[in-house]
């Protein structure tokens, strides 16, 4: 999740010591991290993942999470594959190039950050601020509209507004640099 329980309820002005409302403050820290992470398309824990990528003519391809930490493998035409740099924004680089086709190349790789709920001292957060600033900003939105936009008690009528639509332009604005571009 995106953030804590005890830093959420210290930005939303609640007192850290009333656990009568944690199990809702719970759900809405993980619908607020999943609405970010969707609007995002990518994930934002640090995990292994793995991902059969097209080979383009070229020497860069973008995997879908980031920032990549680590790969432990990959290879493409039957083979491992050697030479390839790590860039920003899940690119790799590869100066002799990418084996072409479908789903060509194999990679498992480690990316993502150390959540501010999983931080350690040796292991310390990386995740940036706004994007938890983001999460507690949503939160504090959803938590007074909860997505119900028409209601109606003859015949039992309710709408909710789509996800990412429904964020506050703030809330935009702060996870736009963590959206991950089309590939």
């Amino acid at each position: 999740m995106l953030t804590t329980l005890s830093k959420a309820k210290t930005m939303m002005g609640l007192d850290p010591e009333d656990d009568s409302q944690d199990i809702e403050l719970l759900e809405l820290i993980a619908v607020a991290s999943t609405m970010i992470e969707e609007a995002c398309r990518r994930q934002f824990k640090l995990q292994t993942h793995s991902s059969r990528i097209t080979g383009l003519p070229g020497k860069y391809i973008r995997l879908p999470n980031y920032p990549i930490q680590s790969i432990s493998s990959i290879s493409g035409a039957g083979a491992t594959l050697s030479g390839v740099e790590i860039l920003d924004f899940g690119i790799l680089f590869r100066e002799c190039g990418w084996p072409c086709g479908d789903r060509a190349i194999s990679v498992t790789y480690s990316a993502g950050y150390v959540l501010p709920d999983e931080a350690t001292e040796q292991s310390p957060r990386t995740l940036p601020e706004t994007l938890e600033f983001a999460c507690i900003m949503l939160m504090k939105h959803l938590q007074r509209e909860p997505g119900v936009q028409t209601e109606r008690l003859g015949d039992a009528s309710v709408t909710y507004a789509a996800g990412e639509s429904d964020m506050p332009g703030a809330v935009k604005a702060l996870i736009g640099p963590h959206i991950r571009p089309d590939m």
